[in-house]
């Protein structure tokens, strides 16, 4: 088939002979289609963009091959800023062959059509690895919410270590005196911030202090967020105000989970605190996972790189990430539905421990549909 002036070497080619002789060039199509070792067959050409007799009858004899293969045929078009009304009918009448628009865009979808056909196509059944203690303590936590959109951050840190998520040390304070003598207990520098079921982004409302390093830097901090969460509208629910180890940290993490529609509970990791937005750095991965599985979780993430010790430095504790993993799944297997979300955002990590040092845990409930619009 190859004619004079053809590359050898590259057979994909067929050169000046299918120039001379269209037919060449249908024959070389139809081998690549019946070949059994190729997978995909993908043709750069441009449709025409009026009728031409010769183009269109190619088009059809190729649709029609394709409605009788075993693999993917795709028309790779690069002007497809000049299609016309024509154009956009004659695909219409071709539905066995794929035409994609832009090269770069066409290869990075047909790399993603590959990636999808090497996915697990049966998704096992949820299967936690959970204890028993862990369990009572989800059922008693869903219940006493009693109808709640969200569980408090107290609530939310209880249940993330009843599942063998790291936390950091804290309780909560009710007066500025017994806000001193745990953060005494702790040691300095701590952190105070508000506990209410009603305000989910602590933050925006000036319910954080970080860097308390004394007695008195603790009593004005739970004095001032005792003082502006009071004038906030709506009158939250004040049920005290949190003290917490403040954890020297080489990297803030985000760890999550959400309940997809499609794809049922959903387990997230990447690099978190203020970066989340701007460095967009996460992956995302089914539930359940095992330790391996986290382990390749993190591997996908610019933080997961980071985290085995770059440029020079210490590698960081990577196991108390894959227990908040494994752990995340395992509580979104056990809720059954019954959670819509987790936020664990900073889970801030140094080379000896990783820690959870702040929760959020959205219910899949009425309350919670109502507050995100639904």
């Amino acid at each position: 088939m190859l004619g004079p002036g053809s590359i050898v070497g590259n057979p994909l080619d067929a050169g000046f002979a299918a120039v001379v002789d269209p037919s060449v060039y249908m024959k070389s199509i139809k081998i690549m289609i019946d070949d059994p070792d190729t997978d995909i067959v993908i043709i750069d050409a441009e449709l025409p963009k009026a009728p031409h007799e010769l183009r269109e009858r190619n088009l059809r004899i190729v649709n029609e091959m394709a409605g009788q293969a075993n693999k993917p045929v795709i028309y790779i078009s690069a002007m497809s800023i000049g299609f016309t009304e024509f154009t956009k009918g004659l695909r219409k009448s071709l539905p066995d062959i794929a035409v994609m628009q832009g090269l770069d865009r066409a290869v990075g979808a047909i790399k993603s059509l590959i990636e999808y056909a090497g996915l697990r196509k049966e998704v096992p059944d949820i299967a936690s690895s959970s204890k028993a203690s862990a369990r009572a303590v989800l059922e008693k936590t869903l219940k006493a919410a009693n109808g709640a959109a969200a569980l408090d951050e107290v609530a939310s840190k209880k249940l993330l270590k009843a599942y063998g998520i790291p936390i950091s040390k804290e309780e909560v304070a009710q007066t500025a005196a017994e806000a001193v003598k745990i953060a005494k207990q702790i040691g300095f520098p701590v952190v105070a911030k508000v506990v209410s079921p009603d305000i989910l982004h602590k933050s925006d409302v000036g319910g954080v202090v970080l860097n308390l390093a004394s007695a008195a830097e603790v009593k004005k901090a739970f004095n001032d967020i005792t003082a502006r969460v009071k004038k906030l509208k709506g009158k939250p629910k004040l049920e005290g105000i949190l003290i917490a180890q403040q954890v020297k940290a080489d990297l803030e993490l985000v760890v999550g989970a959400s309940l997809d529609a499609e794809m049922g509970p959903v387990v997230l990791f990447g690099t978190g605190g203020v970066d989340i937005e701007l460095m967009k750095d996460v992956a995302l991965a089914g539930a359940p996972l095992d330790a391996a599985e986290a382990k390749e979780l993190i591997a996908r993430t610019k933080a997961g790189v980071k985290m085995k010790g770059y440029r020079g430095k210490p590698a960081l504790h990577e196991p108390s990430a894959v227990k908040a993993l494994v752990g995340l799944s395992n509580l979104m297997a056990d809720a059954n539905g019954r959670i819509a979300s987790i936020d664990v955002n900073p889970f801030l990590i140094n080379s000896k421990l990783g820690v959870a040092v702040d929760g959020l845990i959205v219910l899949n409930n009425a309350a919670a549909n109502k507050a995100a619009g639904h």
